[in-house]
């Protein structure tokens, strides 16, 4: 364990891995059930362009989404906001 990771960070670390190593066998497994190898005779790249753009979508809305949550809390607590209110319009992104 690392002088700088506390040991919660080292379980977050080891669920992340066992979650990453878990969902990879499982895409390998079905990706091998339905197309075998060979990836060079299948035409993938337009494929792999558009879920790699799809993805850059994900993210930057999870990243908008997140700060619209922190703003709604940071709003309920101060009293800019019914604390009711932002709760609705949280419940409302989520």
């Amino acid at each position: 364990m690392s002088e700088l990771m506390r040991p919660s960070c080292e379980r977050h670390l080891q669920r992340i891995r066992e979650r990453t190593n878990d969902l990879l066998a499982e895409k390998y497994r079905k990706g091998q059930a339905e197309h075998g190898g060979f990836l060079w005779r299948r035409r993938i790249m337009p494929e792999v362009m558009a879920e790699t753009l799809d993805l850059v979508c994900y993210v930057m809305t999870l990243e908008e989404h997140i700060e619209e949550v922190k703003n709604l809390c940071v709003r309920g607590e101060t009293g800019d906001m019914k604390p009711a209110e932002a709760l609705n319009k949280i419940k409302k992104i989520l």
